[in-house]
């Protein structure tokens, strides 16, 4: 195989791989946003004590994407200006995709539940895919670099 024809087949892989990962890091956010709305939606009808507090964030580094969960919850007298807000990280297994659903849902209230599992149930689907997806670029990356070096012995 010619070596050009080679190194612009890897290239457009890599491409094509990039632009899926953009489309998981588009669908991780409909997700968020959809957990949201549904979150805006039934916080307005709830006491103070019956709202969410669960906050669910995409980000993106590069072609690596984050989907996290966090709990914010306020505290001190508004009328005094002393309300602050208080934000703990809800930590993610490191050898899972996903969260744990049952330490997931002790933030969660009981009219929210249903709406984190399936979230977070979608959020994991898409990490999984990321991930792989970033293996295979990965392992794209280390061909390419292996073709230019054996291209120049």
């Amino acid at each position: 195989m010619n070596e050009t024809k080679k190194e612009n087949d890897l290239e457009e892989i890599k491409a094509a791989l990039e632009r899926h990962m953009e489309s998981l890091y588009k669908r991780a956010l409909a997700v968020v946003n959809e957990y949201y709305d549904f979150k805006e939606e039934m916080n307005e009808k709830m006491d103070w004590p019956k709202k969410s507090s669960l906050k669910p964030r995409v980000r993106q580094r590069g072609l690596s994407i984050a989907a996290e969960w966090y709990d914010k919850r306020w505290y001190g007298s508004k009328a005094k200006g002393t309300r602050r807000a208080f934000t703990t990280y809800i930590a993610k297994p490191k050898a899972s995709h996903g969260y744990t659903l049952s330490k997931l849902l002790e933030y969660a209230q009981d009219w929210e539940k249903d709406k984190v599992a399936e979230t977070e149930t979608a959020l994991a689907a898409i990490r999984y895919e990321a991930s792989c997806v970033m293996k295979a670029l990965s392992y794209l990356n280390m061909a390419a670099k292996k073709s230019l070096i054996d291209t120049r012995l």
